[in-house]
């Protein structure tokens, strides 16, 4: 009969008894098994660390292995430990070994007051030399491996804290950085520490983060480097493990300093990010207003700073964050919580946080062009965003795939290689940045694409429908999640498969079981999204977007009279459709989103081609140039603004479906519309923009009805408020009429228009553009 959990924890504490420990040789000192707090010197509790030995899930690999393979494991995981101890704490006396149960003991020793970060660089190298040797026995024992996790931390004692907390509390950090992933070769060393700012500007450089709707540069992070490359944040997150908070805090504030001083100018918008700990947050509003004056140093403003705090921290530390940041956001500076969905925060705790942004994790990222999953998560993220006014930047941006999948999300700003790797002094060019391309857009028509979707498709993989779901399976074994599979009922599709929804059923439990030997029909979706190969991308496009959610970024399939022609992807789509939307902004106005020049002119030689008679509507704005001298360009920009949604509303109103708004650029505008409804236009436009332009002006211009201001020789003079030149041309295309003569026509009619004082319209009486009479004569 098998040993019980308790029996086998009395036979493993009795071969511990036995043991003839190499560093109790070594130290003179015998370890001994006892209750920690036997093994805590009266008056030394100062001087003892301990290290953590844990067989993960070791109850599970035991109940597989036997008893007497699992005594020997543990037995050869402790001879190691042991073996080690005098190699990597030379003169350190080991006192006690402590077991709490099968595969989980603790081993206290005597430091004698070595410096803690030399201590930890020791744990890093036992570490490392006790799990490579216990890799390499386990094989030999088991055949298979064995997650062993070694952890280390020193006690703390308080005067009025108890030796039973101070060892509990210690037990619990080395528990916590057991678990941590460590390369050694972050932790600096101390000679490392002591130059690393004396280096000056080589000691950091700056990665860049780019608006994605822009391709400007939004701002820099700021990384430490050591001679030898050390990611100074890495050593950073070490010091907080193991509680020496002076060291790491000293590191933090030569990393401020050392980036304030290197990054040089900043433009108004731009923004740099900087690393912070929560050790550092912990500082008085004292320190907060010091680190204020240090920015202003520097010749940049509170506003350009955003302190950067990391997920991965503790619950705790987490949840006293808010309090701490309170000091910093008081005087101005802005924040920035990093590893979102990769650390600890849950929503409740972003809503307290309320960072100004939010840095997606390289491991949402990773993968996003091919994995739905992701997306969704990604495109949740920035919606919360949006909703509480923060901005989302998405790191580990690595390839064109990745950035275009991002730019077609909303994500606001990227960074990562892709778009910049870390620099010194900071690279500041710009990008072009990909269409963003997005299903809102699809949904509210904003697409005008009739190529058919036929152009689209690509050759895809294909089954019959009495294949085994084991055959489907091994056809995409090297494929990408987002590859498909289509099943076939002789030509014609009769279902499709995706790779990562076969994923996700096979590796369900007893997935492969269930579903490996029986027909593809049991899983494959019987019911996808077909489409005859002349139908307009457009269509296509608003037809995937109504789909359930769950087969949202399913391909399309693609038949020529029934038969399969292919598959498009939805990313292929959205990326075409893209492309179409450039084609067709062109020239649009950045500030009113309006067709441009190019646009106008096109609509116009559409019309013309086509004979179809209309009206052109051009509107000018009166005495703009002086309120833009007067209250600014910002002011102007509402003023544009105001005209652009007059005409918007005018149009909806009064026009007819096809009538056309376009920017000429300033503060003219131009309408196309049907001849019948183009005076009500007018008149509508004049009224909304009338009833609207007196609360652009301070309450004493508004009062005179005038605002005082220069004219263009510089003489001061009152003008009134701001008013619309209106000038309507007919055309009837009955003979060729070119873009040039409409504008030698509307100029004289649109002098004629500003001559007279107040809002005017004034229509054309001569014989229409392009009328056969008016060749005639």
């Amino acid at each position: 009969m098998e040993p019980t959990r308790i029996e086998a924890s009395i036979m493993f504490k009795h071969m511990l008894e036995q043991k003839k420990v190499l560093s109790g040789r070594a130290t003179g000192v015998r370890p001994r098994v006892a209750p920690l707090l036997g093994a805590v010197p009266d008056g030394r509790d100062d001087r003892l660390a301990l290290l953590t030995l844990q067989a993960a899930d070791f109850h599970l690999k035991f109940a597989g292995i036997g008893v007497d393979a699992g005594i020997a494991c543990l037995g050869a995981c402790l001879d190691i430990a042991l073996d080690q101890f005098p190699q990597s704490f030379p003169g350190k006396a080991l006192l006690c070994i402590q077991e709490a149960s099968p595969g989980d003991c603790v081993l206290v020793f005597d430091h004698g007051g070595e410096d803690r970060n030399e201590l930890f660089s020791c744990y890093l190298a036992y570490r490392a030399a006790v799990l490579r040797t216990v890799a390499e026995r386990m094989v030999a024992l088991t055949g298979e491996g064995l997650e062993l996790r070694v952890g280390f931390a020193c006690l703390e004692p308080a005067a009025d804290t108890p030796a039973a907390t101070a060892l509990f509390a210690a037990m619990c950090k080395a528990r916590r950085i057991s678990q941590q992933a460590i390369d050694p070769g972050a932790f600096p060393s101390r000679a490392e520490l002591r130059t690393l700012f004396a280096e000056g500007h080589a000691g950091v450089v700056f990665q860049p983060i780019a608006d994605l709707a822009t391709g400007t540069i939004l701002g820099w992070e700021a990384f430490a480097r050591g001679r030898s490359g050390i990611a100074v944040q890495d050593a950073l997150r070490l010091f907080e493990m193991i509680g020496s908070s002076d060291r790491g805090l000293e590191i933090e504030h030569g990393l401020w300093r050392t980036a304030l001083a290197a990054v040089g100018p900043l433009k108004p918008r731009q923004k740099l990010f900087l690393n912070v700990g929560p050790a550092c947050l912990a500082a008085t509003g004292q320190q907060a207003s010091g680190f204020a004056r240090l920015v202003e140093e520097h010749g940049l403003s509170r506003n350009q700073i955003v302190l950067e705090f990391s997920e991965r921290v503790s619950p705790g530390e987490l949840t006293v964050l808010p309090e701490r940041l309170e000091a910093y956001r008081a005087l101005g500076f802005g924040t920035a919580i990093d590893d979102v969905g990769a650390g600890q925060a849950n929503m409740m705790l972003l809503a307290r946080l309320r960072p100004d942004y939010f840095k997606a994790d390289v491991t949402l990222t990773r993968d996003i062009e091919c994995n739905p999953f992701k997306r969704v998560m990604v495109e949740t993220l920035v919606l919360v965003a949006e909703k509480i006014g923060a901005r989302v930047i998405a790191e580990g941006v690595e390839t064109e795939l990745a950035l275009t999948s991002l730019v077609s999300m909303g994500v606001h700003a990227g960074q990562g290689y892709h778009l910049g790797a870390p620099a010194f002094p900071k690279p500041e060019a710009s990008r072009a940045m990909p269409p963003k391309a997005g299903y809102g857009q699809v949904a509210a028509g904003d697409w005008k694409c009739a190529s058919p979707i036929g152009e689209l498709a690509a050759p895809c993989l294909v089954a019959a429908t009495e294949a085994s779901i084991g055959q489907v399976k091994e056809m995409l074994a090297d494929k990408p999640v987002m590859c498909s599979v289509v099943i076939l009922d002789g030509d014609a599709p009769a279902g499709l498969v995706m790779n990562y929804n076969l994923d996700k059923a096979l590796s369900s439990k007893f997935g492969v079981d269930l579903y490996h030997r029986k027909r593809v029909a049991r899983l494959m979706d019987a019911d996808p999204l077909c489409v005859e190969h002349d139908l307009p991308i457009e269509e296509a496009a608003r037809q995937a977007m109504n789909r359930a959610p769950a087969k949202i970024y399913d391909d399309i399939v693609v038949t020529r009279g029934g038969a399969l022609s292919g598959t498009v992807s939805v990313q292929k789509m959205l990326d075409t459709l893209a492309k179409v939307q450039v084609e067709l902004a062109k020239g649009s106005n950045p500030l009113t989103g309006l067709p441009g020049n190019v646009a106008i002119e096109r609509e116009f030689s559409r019309r013309a081609g086509e004979g179809l008679p209309c009206c052109m509507v051009y509107v000018d704005l009166d005495n703009f140039k002086a309120y833009n001298d007067v209250y600014g360009f910002s002011q102007g920009d509402r003023v544009i603004l105001l005209t652009a949604q007059a005409l918007r509303e005018a149009v909806a109103r009064q026009g007819a479906p096809g009538d056309f708004i376009g920017h000429v650029g300033g503060d003219d505008f131009v309408v196309i519309a049907e001849r019948e409804g183009t005076g009500a236009i007018a008149e509508a436009t004049v009224a909304l923009f009338a009833a609207e332009i007196p609360a652009l002006y301070n309450a004493d211009d508004r009062h005179r009805g005038a605002m005082r201001g220069k004219d263009r020789d510089g003489r001061p003079r009152d003008f009134p408020l701001i008013t619309l030149s209106i000038a309507i041309l007919d055309c009837l295309f009955e003979t060729r009429a070119s873009f040039e003569d409409l504008s030698h026509r509307v100029a004289s009619v649109k002098k004629l228009a500003k001559a007279q004082a107040g809002h005017c319209v004034v229509r054309d009486r001569r014989a229409p553009l392009g009328a056969a009479l008016a060749q005639a004569e």
